[in-house]
């Protein structure tokens, strides 16, 4: 007589988010683009798989995230890729360097 193993919890709910919104053709890894899911209905979404690392800046554009980036850290970023310090009250344009 066998005994099935049944997958872990952690595994389920990878493979579901997965599933769900992972795409092949898009930018960033399946876990990337989890950590980025906005369906904070699903009763998954506090239990979905994170990325540790960053992630980078190229996958946050491909999705139009560098805004929320940046109002996170109150950065703007520049072309050249170089953060400047937004004013104290983070309104307006970036303080110019002297």
């Amino acid at each position: 007589m066998t005994i099935d193993k049944r997958p872990s919890l952690r595994k389920c709910i990878n493979d579901h988010c997965k599933c769900c919104i992972y795409d092949p053709d898009a930018a960033g890894t399946w876990r990337q683009q989890v950590t980025l899911c906005s369906v904070t209905l699903c009763p998954l979404y506090p239990a979905r798989p994170k990325t540790k690392a960053s992630i980078p800046d190229s996958v946050l554009d491909y999705y139009d995230l560098m805004e929320h980036k940046r109002a996170l850290y109150g950065r703007s970023r520049p072309r050249d890729g170089h953060f400047k310090e937004r004013n104290p009250a983070n309104l307006g344009p970036p303080i110019k360097a002297a």
